[in-house]
């Protein structure tokens, strides 16, 4: 085998469960670690450009961080990842209103989500993986869905993702991982060098919930066509940053048809040479420059987390989309699945 995988124990929840954490390593040593408490990354290791092992993922050592985590570090995010307006929308002719989190609107699955879930373990040659029942009305959302995520490390260092869905009930679905990303492996991410293979991007308002429009980034703060550090426009006080603090918007990736897999982003660091490339069937990616991030728990460098030490690329259905007619359908009908990839490739 190029890659194994190991089972450790990784705390017990308050009802007395216990998560497991699972730590991948592939053939030059890379780590990539699983927990299936809310189908959790928790930490990625690899060779910085001198082939010194460079942890590149924010984490916790314990499940006593997560437990108390309001940031989504690594999480399994659904059964709607991002934000449905007011906690409300209509499928099958049926008015649903979810549980809401986020102010008046529902965030990432609501207060119950799958972030906060015990999933399902099994080991499947070399992957893992995670499955998930999700009950009809759970936080809202109608009918049963089952979830699974099938986790890959390979020896290249590509962290792959295949998520698949089903449900007795038409229902949204989108999920994604909310993992955080520093290339640097600490400090600051102002000065990475981020490539995003995306001509326009969602606006929103100041709640974060897109206005409807999709807006071409030329001329922007926005535009990362070629390639930019992460902190040269993200003060400048167009609306759009000062709507977001800074970057929290979706990006429509290039590609012939929704569905393909195409590289959504390239990121470099000029400090350590590591790259990042994420790849994705799904239309859009959520770009955030970590602009509340903050814990009250030690991270994997032994300090709490604070703003702009991390950035998420979550490959996803536009915000929203249930209670949006122009963006693309993320609609579940009974009977078909939803199956959709993302990988991260280090470099």
């Amino acid at each position: 085998m190029s890659t194994t995988i190991k089972t450790l124990p990784f705390g017990t929840l308050p009802d007395g469960r216990s998560a497991r954490l699972f730590r991948f390593t592939n053939e030059i040593g890379a780590v990539a670690e699983v927990t299936n408490y809310g189908g959790r990354l928790v930490r990625v290791l690899v060779p910085d450009a001198t082939g010194k092992l460079t942890s590149v993922v924010k984490g916790y050592d314990a499940l006593e961080g997560y437990l108390k985590d309001g940031n989504y570090l690594g999480a399994t995010c659904g059964r709607y990842a991002n934000r449905i307006a007011k906690g409300s929308f209509v499928a099958d002719g049926n008015t649903y209103t979810l549980a809401t989190n986020n102010g008046p609107n529902s965030l990432h699955g609501g207060i119950e989500g799958f972030h906060v879930q015990l999933w399902d373990a099994a080991i499947d040659d070399e992957s893992l993986v995670l499955s998930y029942q999700s009950k009809d009305m759970e936080e809202g959302f109608p009918g049963n869905a089952s979830v699974e995520v099938r986790f890959t490390w390979s020896e290249t260092c590509e962290l792959s993702l295949q998520v698949t869905a089903s449900c007795d009930k038409m229902t949204p679905i989108n999920i994604t991982n909310h993992a955080y990303f520093n290339l640097n492996g600490e400090g600051d991410i102002l000065g990475h060098e981020m490539h995003i293979h995306a001509n326009r991007f969602i606006p929103i308002y100041d709640d974060a919930i897109p206005t409807g429009e999709i807006r071409f980034v030329k001329g922007t703060a926005f535009d990362f066509s070629t390639a930019k550090p992460i902190g040269k426009d993200i003060e400048s006080g167009e609306e759009q940053l000062a709507n977001g603090c800074g970057y929290d918007h979706c990006f429509v990736i290039n590609k012939e048809a929704y569905g393909d897999l195409a590289m959504a982003v390239e990121v470099t660091s000029p400090v350590t040479g590591i790259c990042l490339r994420v790849f994705t069937t799904m239309p859009g990616i959520q770009f955030y420059s970590g602009n509340y991030l903050t814990s009250e728990y030690l991270g994997h460098e032994g300090k709490p987390y604070s703003k702009r030490q991390a950035f998420c690329l979550e490959p996803e259905y536009f915000p929203d989309s249930p209670n949006q007619s122009g963006f693309p359908d993320c609609m579940l009908k009974p009977g078909n699945v939803w199956e959709e990839t993302m990988i991260f490739q280090f470099s």
